[in-house]
């Protein structure tokens, strides 16, 4: 006799949570298909994905920013020191502003955009590969499904001039190719103008339907019909396109050599923008140097006639006094003085001139006026030091010496003006800027993008990936048990067979179907199955737990529909009988039982029929030693007849007739027959599947029997997935005879 064992949850629920490397094994093995499908599917992808994705090339360029020639020298130097930026950093900023990409988009009508209308998806791909053979005379590929407006390969259009109003940049017309180099000009399919390749078309007067376009076509090859969008775009957002696409960086730090770079999918039209980017950038800073040398010119032939004049004054006071007090020559030690008084004047008034000029371009706030300032404070107070030292002299010599540092102060100055405006005027006759090219635009001959191996690699890493997520998380929503272990561990009820999910049977029950007739009993039409060899340790057991029954009675139920209750009850009786003893097999489930298919019995008449009339035997022969009562018509009150006494009769009468009952019921959880038909048998078992029934929905249907007084005796595990992790345990599976 097996002994209804009951494991504690305490006992089990530390080795709940732990998954072993072999459960993680078996749930891929499970899961293969799966996994190789999503990996599958995602390397397919993309592989789509680089066969209809645009080739990207790449063209770059070298140039170098030399040290500043700034006719400013050493004041800009200072500047670029206090404000902390690099000269590369502050050209590259030149490079991407609007004051230079703007004259490039200009030049080179990138504000224009023209281009054929391909199929989605796929029509640009298509047109992309199609190449006329050499001395074809098909230079346009065949429309497919004559779609006929779409591009397909060996379309072009180029256009030179289009003009819409300030409202309409950025909204798409369309560009109809017609016969003989014409076209017509659509907007919300309505024409906007006809024209001629070649030809400036313009929608002329403000009767038009929109007045003020201009267009001017240099070159349309096509078929008659082939659409081409058409826009004018805002210089913004052209601006910022052309932004997207290139690329600035210094090669190394405080290296002056910056690398530019630009992308898109025309090689040659990549090579000509880079290099229209950099003439564009050479020439504005040719001209920023020529316009600094003209401004500072303009400053200096401003301060000369102050300057010579203030000499000239100088000179007369000086010549003056020197005949009102007959001097005529400074001593050696007034000489002296007047060399260091020169000095510092000189750096004063050249001081001066300095923040004059500096002015122009700065607030008295910033750091260089400030520099400036505290520099020509530093110098008054050296003069006023100075100036101290020269009151010990004659007040003749002192005089003297007062007029001669003007004279000597302002002489000095105008000379180095007259030299600085003569610099300046070379400068800007000969400005070449500080800016070279080390290497013209040139395009990559491989595409930039897509990385195609890189792309593959990732996609099927990811597809399988997500395949093993995919199966991994359907694992974790199946709550149902999945090994004998497990149900006993979480509900206490003794596994009494573990019965293997059996191919074969699905085989019978397909043929059945299709034929609509014949049994698929599987004890008898495959004895060697491992199922049925499964079920022959329950007939074992149950011989066992027979002896200490009060009845042979036994009842085989479920706590949900679709566990298999009908195959476990069908091919028990079947092997009982085989061991010579009478079986009765009773189809109880009045509801929706089907266990008279098994057998290929129509079922008219069963078990509804005897309790109505008790005279009635509705027992069926189906083999030797084994007859079944089928359920009969569904009767519109199942759990009134079972609870009747003709019920009770029909089961004495028959425990007394047969070696043993069985009895299929309907699930525990859906209807009450169950708890009624299992208080008069003497032995319950519970069928549950495996990976459908959830050990709470078992322990669950276990106490409402329990509830009822029906006492379970154990669970029969059917549909054990036969995976390799479990053939390790369950060795006996693979065991068969011949």
């Amino acid at each position: 006799m097996v002994q209804q064992q009951t494991t504690p949850a305490s006992q089990s629920s530390g080795s709940d949570d732990i998954i072993s490397l072999s459960e993680i094994i078996e749930i891929i093995l499970n899961g293969k298909w799966w996994i190789m499908g999503s990996t599958a599917l995602f390397a397919l992808g993309a592989l789509f994905y680089l066969w209809v994705a645009t080739p990207i090339f790449s063209a770059n360029a070298l140039v170098q920013v030399e040290s500043d020639k700034s006719p400013l020298g050493g004041l800009v130097e200072m500047s670029e020191a206090f404000s902390g930026e690099t000269p590369s950093e502050t050209e590259i900023e030149v490079i991407r502003s609007r004051f230079v990409l703007g004259k490039v988009i200009e030049d080179e009508k990138l504000n224009i955009v023209a281009e054929a209308d391909y199929f989605p998806v796929i029509g640009r791909a298509i047109a992309r590969r199609y190449h006329p053979g050499a001395g074809s005379e098909e230079r346009f590929n065949s429309p497919l499904l004559g779609m006929g407006s779409f591009a397909w390969g060996g379309e072009h259009i180029q256009v030179s001039t289009f003009n819409v109003p300030e409202d309409m940049k950025g909204e798409a017309f369309t560009l109809v190719a017609g016969a003989d180099k014409q076209y017509q000009l659509l907007y919300d399919d309505e024409p906007v103008l006809n024209g001629q390749v070649g030809e400036m078309s313009s929608s002329g007067s403000a009767s038009a339907t929109i007045p003020g376009i201009d267009l001017f076509v240099t070159q349309l090859d096509a078929r008659p019909g082939t659409h081409f969008s058409l826009s004018k775009l805002p210089l913004i957002t052209a601006v910022e396109n052309l932004r997207k696409r290139l690329s600035v960086s210094e090669k190394g730090k405080k290296t002056g050599v910056l690398s530019l770079g630009i992308t898109g999918a025309d090689r040659q039209d990549n090579r000509q923008t880079l290099e229209s980017v950099i003439e564009r950038y050479l020439r504005q800073n040719v001209e920023r140097v020529s316009a600094e040398a003209q401004n500072s010119l303009e400053f200096l032939e401003n301060q000369l006639p102050e300057v010579k004049a203030e000499v000239e004054l100088a000179e007369s006071r000086l010549n003056r006094y020197r005949l009102e007090h007959q001097t005529v020559d400074l001593t050696l030690e007034t000489k002296a003085v007047l060399d260091q008084a020169v000095d510092i004047d000189s750096e004063l008034a050249r001081l001066d001139i300095q923040i004059q000029q500096m002015a122009q371009r700065y607030t008295a706030n910033h750091p260089i006026m400030i520099e400036l300032a505290n520099q020509r404070k530093y110098l008054e107070e050296r003069k006023k030091e100075f100036m101290g030292t020269t009151k010990g002299l004659p007040e003749t010599q002192q005089e003297v010496l007062r007029l001669a540092r003007d004279v000597e102060v302002n002489t000095l100055v105008y000379t180095e003006l007259l030299n600085k405006a003569q610099e300046l005027k070379i400068v800007r006759a000969s400005a070449v800027g500080n800016v070279r090219i080390l290497d013209h635009a040139l395009s990559d001959i491989k595409p930039v993008k897509p990385k195609k191996a890189l792309i593959a690699v990732l996609a099927t890493l990811l597809g399988g990936m997500l395949g093993m997520g995919l199966v991994f998380v359907r694992d974790m929503l199946r709550q149902g048990v999945k090994t004998p272990e497990e149900v006993e561990a979480k509900t206490g009820l003794p596994v009494y067979a573990s019965i293997p999910d059996s191919d074969q049977l699905k085989v019978l029950e397909r043929n059945a179907r299709k034929s609509g007739k014949g049994s698929f009993l599987l004890a008898r039409s495959a004895p060697k199955d491992l199922a049925v060899e499964s079920l022959r340790s329950l007939r074992t057991n149950l011989s066992f737990a027979l002896m200490e029954a009060p009845n042979n009675r036994i009842m085989i139920t479920g706590p949900s529909p679709g566990v298999g209750k009908s195959f476990v009850s069908a091919n028990l009786a079947e092997l009982l009988a085989e061991t010579g003893k009478k079986v009765l097999l009773i189809s109880a489930d009045m509801r929706k039982g089907h266990l008279h298919k098994v057998f290929g019995l129509s079922g008219d008449k069963g078990l509804q029929d005897m309790l109505v009339d008790p005279n009635l035997n509705a027992a069926v022969p189906v083999g030797n030693n084994l007859d079944i009562i089928c359920g009969g018509k569904y009767p519109p009150n199942p759990s009134e007849l079972l609870m009747s006494p003709a019920f009770t009769a029909l089961l004495e009468k028959a425990s007394s007739q047969y070696d043993a009952v069985i009895i299929d019921t309907p699930p525990v959880l859906a209807v009450t027959d169950a708890a009624i038909i299992g208080e008069q048998c003497g032995t319950a078992f519970m069928v549950v599947r495996a990976e459908l029934n959830p050990a709470r929905e078992i322990d669950y249907a276990t106490k409402r029997l329990q509830q009822a007084g029906v006492s379970v005796r154990g669970a029969v595990l059917n549909g054990l997935v036969k995976t390799s992790s479990r053939y390790g345990n369950y060795g006996y599976y693979q065991y068969s005879y011949e």
